[in-house]
């Protein structure tokens, strides 16, 4: 089936559906799974100090999402390499999938308001426009 897997992950109920699916699948193959989480930092910052604090902020808060996916991964006998990288979600995750030469980006979905999607865009759409593999969306 697949040989690697990107399971994109933010902790929200949607990225646990995705890493459940994931989960499934890796347990179906010997399949190499990887987590990523991306956390996002001000792109028009004030300061240089206000951006290291945002940065900080995020660390500490994805550290804990991924110590809980890792933890998840664990209960089920797997394990994967964890990883957390900052910038904009969709061209982190494109970015990461294509360094891994994954076969398969899983990635939960929170559904948005059309208005909503239409004008800021969703992460899910991006990749799945630019993926060179393929992309399995878990909705919630």
């Amino acid at each position: 089936m697949f040989k690697k897997i990107l399971v994109a992950y933010d902790g929200s109920d949607g990225a646990k559906l995705a890493l459940a699916k994931a989960v499934e699948i890796a347990k179906a193959s010997q399949t190499e799974m990887h987590v990523l989480a991306v956390g996002r930092i001000p792109e028009y910052a004030e300061t240089v100090s206000e951006v290291a604090e945002e940065k900080d902020q995020a660390q500490r808060y994805y550290t804990k999402i991924l110590d809980d996916a890792s933890t998840r991964l664990k209960q089920q006998g797997l394990s994967a390499a964890i990883r957390l990288e900052f910038g904009k979600p969709a061209d982190v995750i494109l970015r990461i999938a294509e360094e891994l030469t994954v076969e398969l980006i899983v990635m939960g979905t929170n559904p948005h308001s059309p208005i909503t999607r239409r004008f800021l865009g969703a992460t899910v759409d991006k990749v799945i426009d630019h993926a060179h593999c393929s992309v399995l969306v878990v909705r919630a």
